[in-house]
């Protein structure tokens, strides 16, 4: 029966110009993450700013279509939105879908953006929104990690899409849809030097444990640009890997939980609140009003 009606709602017409109109109306949680549908959105930013995506029916894109970037990470969507207009190079590692590029694109479109993806199917969606907007983005499908080559991810491909994949074995190993395939391996430093960029500004890292690999793979660059960087962080041992990488770095620390606003500074890493964390120096802190 569930599954009857899941093909009913999906067969029935004009879902989103009904749920275009029915946006004007407050609706909660509770209803609105029901009424989903497949198409391309808009997504506004205000002053006039926006991009498009499509909407496969799945949760970001749905919170996007409703609440806009106030209905996902808010609080880490407004901290990279104030980022995005002071940075010239953007990273975006571990970039799925894409909102954070294209948001990032939106707003800066003189910008160099780079996303970078390593799940195929789920790289494709990326590649489709970027087009969307007029592909202001450069997309690479790769894993990034220490070293150029070819690395062992773990996905569950039985699963059409996908927000979590790891290089790391551990962090799914008791998914039972867990298989191992071979990506192209990426570092920062090396797409850097082959699209010669002079200097990184801004960087989101979201690779599910593996970002002490990520950071270890352009430590000159970190320690010659200092990068603002919107970094997950899962777990206490990340946390400690990572502030070794970065412990000569001068970067201030903000523990993101989504809600609060201001983040509040801490002294040291840990498993964040709600995933992320922003590491920037004190002049990018004042410059955005977290000082």
């Amino acid at each position: 029966m569930k599954k009857t009606l899941k093909r009913l709602y999906r067969s029935l017409p004009f879902k989103q110009s009904v749920f275009s109109g029915l946006r004007l109306l407050p609706l909660p949680t509770s209803v609105y993450q029901h009424l989903h549908f497949e198409g391309v959105i808009r997504v506004r930013l205000g002053k006039g700013r926006s991009f498009l995506m499509r909407h496969h029916g799945y949760m970001i894109e749905n919170e996007l279509f409703w609440r806009g970037i106030q209905g996902w990470e808010k609080v880490s969507l407004e901290l990279w939105t104030r980022l995005c207009r002071r940075s010239d190079t953007i990273f975006d590692v571990g970039a799925n879908t894409g909102v954070y590029a294209l948001l990032a694109q939106a707003l800066r479109p003189e910008a160099t953006i780079i996303a970078v993806e390593p799940v195929e199917r789920v790289f494709l969606k990326l590649e489709e929104n970027i087009g969307l907007n007029g592909k202001g983005v450069i997309a690479i499908r790769a894993a990034v990690t220490d070293q150029e080559g070819e690395v062992t991810l773990y996905d569950t491909p039985a699963r059409e899409h996908v927000l979590s994949v790891s290089l790391n074995k551990e962090f799914m190993r008791n998914d039972p849809l867990l298989q191992a395939t071979t990506v192209p391996a990426r570092t920062i430093a090396g797409i850097a030097a082959e699209h010669r960029l002079e200097r990184i500004d801004l960087m989101k890292i979201d690779v599910e444990t593996h970002e002490p690999e990520v950071l270890a793979g352009f430590r000159e660059i970190l320690l010659r640009d200092k990068p603002s960087l919107l970094i997950e962080i899962l777990n206490d041992e990340v946390a400690k890997r990572v502030e070794e990488q970065i412990k000569d770095v001068g970067y201030l620390y903000y523990n993101i939980d989504d809600v609060t606003w201001p983040p509040p500074r801490v002294a040291t890493l840990t498993r964040s609140g709600h995933f992320n964390f922003l590491l920037c120096q004190p002049e990018v802190a004042r410059s955005i009003g977290l000082v």
